[in-house]
């Protein structure tokens, strides 16, 4: 059974038909669409041709973002399903589906229900693959038999070496340049800090994914190169002298470029210096010898073809020019009761980084500029990745972090057009449900001691509105409410008492080491809306509600804004304590008059003043009871 299934937005025209996501577990293909026209049928129709035996529809006043998309298949009823813009003015979009010969096209049925197309049939075997891995954790490194590279001739380039080319303003915009100037001509006229190519030999086959045959240097970045489709590992440090690592599994590297010393920095700002060695057969390795390790990051091209690992300190998360994306929609799956799937569709091709701790999981996307927040919170409901958050970076970009156990798998997906993302996380535990192991060694709490936790922080801005970031307000209003309490006596400790970032595991096990009496975490609210204004109180643990009721009681009572009660959620940090928790949204910055008074002394020092005040009076009376 084919099934074709269009989920109607009337808000805009023309629609956009943005691209085809293939979900091999399920034999499912959606063809995303954003903003479909007024006035749609209720029965989409195709037509049947023959020789080949295919069938072909059009989606009207539609245009297709991008090139025309192609899959292929083998070993299925489908042969190749295909995408173009068929005409302009009117702008149509075609669909054509191939079959094999003799299959019965009067199964196929055209459903029109509000969402995306939907093609599905019972067998499917890709054989041009729809995603590719580009990170993977697990150990496998195995010999990529089938694929080759012929006939591919990379030409040795001259590079001037006078006068280095000054680095743009906008750093996001440099990466973007340094990956389209990864494919080198001999009369491009620009000139580079550094750059080697290498020849690809035409009758060259590889029994290798990737091929890297050169890199180019820019002031706190090296950006590797080469053929086919990169995949990296998991990033690691060594010590004496410190250094940071980076696998890239099934890549083979030149022997022209290999094990050569790279000064990272020409112009002498930094002593880094970098290798790109063959560490196996099959296995290539990147050495970054650094006195800042911790702060080089992997950030992937939109292609996959290349990979940019800088000094993050380089980054600066400013607008994106000709390439900006927006993420239209999410979908997951469990697979099984340790494995959860995550796939996000874009709208462009994501420039984006992974960062792995061993008790997070950061995900970067460059030139993402926004999301609907209330879709991923109904996506992300009672799944695995309930306790992903989503955070806008200063005026571009998007970043999605969640804990995750170190013994963990993860492994990173991205679609052959750049535009989704397919995340995968194994679990070490299995367990019942979707539900993340709780941290079960509880210590004996210090009477009257309060961890205090302010929302965000560092590279994590929370909600941004007009230039105001979300950390710098849950950062003061904690340190206003920690100053009060310390004056009557009570001992206080902080998760974070600066601008830096803190996971959410960590925040968790800081407050389990600090064994409080309850614990307190301080947010600002934000809505895709303007209109939604107030306080909201969360908890998650019924033995937390009473704190939740005092502490918002006295909010109410010395805060003039709307009381949008209490919340029963699953926020991370109040899920997995051990102690009465609760999370305070303090008010929302979405909404311009609320954020106006969110920023002023006054409304900062109410705050403070009614937590602490409910803090006192929860405390005394549990020594009462």
């Amino acid at each position: 059974m084919f099934i074709f299934q269009w989920f109607a937005c009337v808000n805009a025209e023309p629609s956009k038909v943005m691209s085809m996501h293939y979900d091999d577990s399920s034999s499912v293909i959606f063809l995303n669409i954003l903003e479909s026209p007024e006035g749609l049928t209720k029965n989409l129709k195709f037509s049947k041709l023959e020789n080949p035996n295919r069938i072909y529809f059009d989606i009207e006043n539609a245009i297709l973002i991008g090139d025309k998309q192609q899959l292929v298949f083998s070993k299925s009823e489908i042969k190749e399903i295909r995408l173009s813009q068929f005409t302009t003015e009117p702008d149509v979009v075609r669909g054509v589906v191939t079959f094999e010969e003799g299959f019965d096209t009067s199964k196929v049925k055209l459903i029109n229900i509000n969402g995306n197309i939907l093609i599905q049939c019972s067998v499917m075997s890709l054989n041009n693959d729809y995603f590719n891995p580009i990170y993977d954790e697990s150990s496998q490194n195995l010999p990529y038999s089938s694929v080759s590279v012929n006939s591919q001739v990379i030409q040795k380039v001259t590079i001037p070496q006078s006068s280095p080319v000054k680095a743009p303003d906008s750093v996001v915009a440099d990466i973007q340049q340094a990956f389209e100037n990864s494919i080198l001509s001999n009369s491009d006229g620009k000139s580079y800090d550094s750059v080697v190519s290498v020849d690809l030999s035409s009758d060259l086959k590889l029994r290798t994914k990737y091929y890297i045959n050169g890199y180019y240097i820019k002031n706190g970045g090296l950006l590797v190169n080469g053929s086919g489709q990169i995949t990296a590992s998991k990033m690691f440090c060594l010590d004496q002298p410190k250094r940071i690592v980076i696998d890239f599994p099934n890549t083979f590297v030149d022997k022209n470029i290999r094990n050569k010393e790279i000064n990272i920095c020409p112009d002498g700002s930094c002593k880094d210096t970098a290798r790109i060695g063959q560490f196996e057969y099959n296995k290539a390795r990147l050495v970054v010898t650094t006195d800042n390790a911790e702060k080089y990051i992997p950030v992937f091209s939109a292609d996959a073809q290349s990979l940019l690992f800088i000094n993050a300190d380089k980054l600066k998360h400013t607008e994106l020019v000709n390439s900006v994306s927006n993420l239209a929609k999410a979908y997951v799956r469990k697979i099984d009761n340790r494995t959860s799937e995550l796939i996000l569709s874009f709208t462009e091709p994501v420039v984006h980084s992974v960062l792995r701790s061993d008790n997070s999981l950061s995900l970067y996307f460059f030139n993402v500029k926004s999301y609907n927040e209330l879709d991923l919170i109904k996506t992300f409901k009672n799944t695995y990745y309930k306790e992903l958050t989503m955070s806008l970076l200063p005026q571009t970009g998007i970043r999605a972090t969640m804990g995750i156990n170190k013994d963990d798998i993860v492994k990173i997906d991205q679609s052959i057009d750049g535009k989704a993302i397919r995340l995968t996380i194994k679990r070490v535990i299995e367990t019942k449900s979707d539900e993340t192991p709780v941290i079960s060694a509880k210590k004996t709490m210090i009477k009257g001691k309060v961890v205090l936790d302010a929302g965000h922080g560092g590279s994590d801005y929370g909600a941004i509105r007009d230039g105001v970031n979300e950390k710098d307000i849950t950062l003061e209003i904690t340190q206003r409410i920690a100053s009060i309490l310390k004056s009557k006596g009570y001992k206080v400790a902080l998760t974070r008492s600066d601008d830096t970032y803190v996971s959410l595991q960590d925040r968790v096990e800081f407050s389990e080491n600090e064994t409080p009496e309850i614990f307190v975490s301080i947010h600002v609210n934000s809505a895709v809306s303007t209109e939604p204004k107030g306080i909201e109180t969360h908890y998650y643990h019924d033995t937390s509600k009473e704190l939740a009721n005092i502490i918002h009681r006295h909010l109410m009572k010395e805060i003039d804004t709307k009381d949008r009660g209490l919340v029963k959620s699953k926020f991370y940090v109040i899920n997995h304590t051990t102690v009465p928790a609760i999370l305070v949204e303090t008010g929302f910055l979405s909404n311009n008059e609320e954020r106006s008074e969110l920023v002023t002394d006054s409304r900062k020092k109410k705050t403070a003043k009614a937590i602490a005040e409910g803090i006192i009076e929860y405390i005394k009376s549990q020594q009462s009871k």
